[in-house]
């Protein structure tokens, strides 16, 4: 929706709105610094700025800063603390995702035995991503009436390669393409679960756009043990419960990674209408603040400010929730009731800012504050 849209428009915002992170720019710089002083002063619980009538030695300051790791101290005697706003996208690495799928049974159409199962794997986004952890999870069971199983059995995992129908005609029991992927020595004493690791697998999977995962389980000595895995289950068989399960943990690969921070909210320029990100940096000694904030040196007070147009999923679509992509989808179909609501130009990724300071009691106090610092912004 335009921005030209009527008074009577309601604003759907998770309203993370903040002195420093408003929709729209103050209306001169001396306003915004006054809003920033005013931020900080909340987010360290303080009334007013600390007077500082004594301050610690700077020799015997710097000095316990680096005994104690609190910050790093420079050759020009600045200190300087990890998370001060100047790390910039570097501080933001992705987190890692996992998955969890259970198995279903083999195709039939390929000649699937009862031991067969499949993972449905699909990389909806086409990222290219990296395995970190991929386990199959099986249940062995043990027979009824067997009493404890017998010592140990060698479970095996084989990847079906045959992605084709058998031939007409063609035995069932006719040899197909398999791999082993991954076998366990496991006890049979007693039920309960256990992992076979398959990451090359997966991984191999991935890189060449498959999206299904078929498994052979093999374990020829376990009739004789008085076990069997528990494969796929009929619905409403109590074994349902015990179904295998692959847990994948994917990371995006580096190509990924530099594409997804490309893609991130749009900086602001002279020219840019659109919602995006306008840099704001307030220098503590410019404010005189710096006799009682001993690091950082300033502080990035970036806000958001443009429009929010009907189109701007297409753009910044990763920047939106799922709740924002429904009420999106319902406001351009106009449905009541969010044909009259418009979407704001809002913070989407805000990080952490460690400060360094004397407090009222002229104690020094190194402080961790979350969501400090607007590093992208979306419409909401």
């Amino acid at each position: 929706l335009s921005s030209s849209f009527s008074r009577e428009s309601v604003c759907v915002c998770d309203l993370v709105v903040r002195a420093v992170a408003a929709a729209s720019p103050p209306s001169s710089r001396s306003d915004m610094v006054e809003a920033v002083k005013r931020h900080i002063l909340n987010m360290l619980h303080l009334i007013s700025r600390p007077n500082v009538t004594n301050p610690v030695p700077r020799a015997a300051l710097l000095n316990a800063i680096r005994k104690l790791h609190v910050g790093r101290v420079g050759e020009d005697g600045s200190v300087e603390i990890q998370e001060d706003g100047s790390a910039g996208e570097a501080a933001l690495p992705e987190t890692p995702s996992e998955i969890i799928t259970f198995a279903e049974p083999g195709d039939d159409d390929l000649g699937a035995s009862p031991s067969a199962v499949t993972f449905d794997i699909s990389n909806e986004g086409n990222e290219l991503l990296v395995v970190e952890q991929a386990n199959v999870w099986l249940f062995l069971k043990l027979a009824k009436g067997q009493g404890r199983g017998k010592g140990k059995v060698n479970i095996r995992l084989l990847q079906r390669h045959g992605d084709q129908p058998r031939a007409p005609g063609s035995s069932p029991e006719e040899p197909r393409d398999e791999e082993l992927v991954s076998e366990k020595l496991v006890d049979t004493r007693r039920s309960g679960w256990h992992q076979l690791p398959v990451p090359r697998s997966i991984q191999s999977l991935l890189d060449t756009g498959g999206s299904v995962l078929q498994l052979t389980v093999s374990c020829p000595l376990c009739a004789e043990a008085g076990v069997a895995p528990v494969l796929v289950p009929a619905e409403g068989k109590r074994e349902e419960s015990h179904r295998p399960f692959l847990m994948v943990v994917l990371r995006p690969g580096e190509e990924e990674h530099t594409r997804r921070r490309a893609k991130r909210g749009l900086e602001c320029d002279g020219k840019m209408r659109m919602c995006c990100k306008r840099q704001f940096y307030v220098n503590f000694k410019d404010i005189g603040w710096n006799d009682w904030i001993i690091a950082p040196p300033g502080y990035h007070a970036n806000y958001c400010e443009g429009d929010c147009p009907s189109h701007v999923a297409s753009i910044t679509g990763s920047s939106l929730s799922f709740h924002s992509t429904v009420i999106n989808h319902y406001r351009m179909r106009g449905y009541a009731p969010f044909q009259n609501t418009k979407s704001c130009c809002v913070p989407t990724r805000l990080r952490a800012m460690s400060m360094l300071y004397y407090n009222e009691e002229q104690k020094i106090i190194k402080k961790d504050i979350q969501n400090m610092i607007v590093d992208e912004c979306g419409c909401s």
